[in-house]
């Protein structure tokens, strides 16, 4: 299973790397390929909300940064990885910056889901998602919304297989492991 960690973290962060490796661990020891890519050390440019990479260039956003790169590893990949700091219950700054511009790899067009309207899929076979995030501080109201936003991310990117977790500084790294060994499981990754 190729895997896609778009890593959301500061460069300063220690802890939220320590996070990465024990992540990049787990998903080796379950068989995965992982491809990381520190979003910090990108340069990608905010999202205008253009449209022109459904109007323009179909599936390629206008803006020619690391955006691109971004889009084109998540189209590619088994499993997408958003590691993040967990930042008013969404994703941190960093990683919402290079989220926001993965737009060019739905379709404009529309189809209903569970009663609801969504973008349709640009490319078949799209990959699963998972979203771990981090509180230095156990925020559990902060922590549902985690889970509301990317369960929602899920839909719209029509993700086989789905889940979210937020990690916090309270617990043991022994207890961090488990519960990445737990959601991996649930994504499909046999850790």
């Amino acid at each position: 299973m190729h895997t896609v960690i778009l890593y959301g973290g500061a460069n300063t962060d220690t802890e939220l790397a320590a996070i990465h490796d024990l992540l990049t661990d787990a998903l080796a020891a379950g068989g995965a390929t992982v491809e990381s890519l520190r979003v910090a050390d990108m340069k990608i440019h905010p999202c205008v909300g253009c449209f022109g990479c459904w109007l323009k260039t179909p599936g390629e956003c206008l803006i020619d940064d690391d955006g691109r790169t971004v889009a084109r590893a998540l189209v590619q990949c088994d499993l997408r990885v958003f590691l993040t700091p967990v930042s008013f219950g969404g994703y941190g700054g960093v990683l919402k910056t290079a989220v926001d511009r993965v737009v060019p790899t739905i379709s404009p067009l529309f189809v209903k889901v569970n009663g609801e309207m969504h973008h349709r899929l640009r490319y078949p076979n799209p990959p699963s998602l998972l979203a771990v995030g981090w509180q230095r501080q156990p925020n559990p109201a902060g922590a549902d919304i985690f889970a509301q936003l990317v369960q929602r991310n899920a839909i719209n990117m029509h993700a086989p297989a789905s889940g979210s977790l937020v990690l916090t500084g309270t617990q043991t790294t022994n207890e961090q492991r488990a519960l990445l060994t737990g959601i991996l499981r649930q994504v499909g990754v046999a850790a």
